[in-house]
């Protein structure tokens, strides 16, 4: 196995470590699965734009699947608006809570600190 070794300044590998936390994977998972999904489109696997929305990884991810052979059930657009609406409500409430545990977690140390 290959050792990659690049610079990054810091708070870039510290918000890329959170969301690729976020996500269940780690920075090594999300480079080799970038470097991967690069050998098989023969490109790089996404626009370089800004952030994709939830609807575009929706469908990357089916592309994906269906690339790979697995299968996948067709859905209309009323559908699949309805999945990416659900998948972006648990991804807010998802936000939220961890807010709250942040905010929690603060709390109880400024009252360790207090007493």
């Amino acid at each position: 196995m290959a050792q990659v070794n690049f610079r990054i300044d810091d708070e870039t590998k510290r918000k890329a470590e959170a969301l690729f936390a976020d996500m269940g994977l780690t920075m090594t998972g999300a480079i080799t699965i970038f470097i991967q999904q690069t050998l098989n489109r023969n490109e790089i696997p996404f626009p370089i734009t800004g952030r994709q929305s939830v609807r575009e990884m929706v469908l990357e991810g089916i592309r994906d699947w269906e690339n790979g052979g697995k299968h996948f059930h067709e859905h209309t657009d009323e559908e699949m608006d309805r999945m990416i609406a659900e998948a972006e409500k648990r991804q807010k409430a998802k936000r939220r809570a961890k807010a709250a545990q942040r905010s929690t977690n603060r709390s109880s140390a400024r009252r360790r600190h207090v007493a």
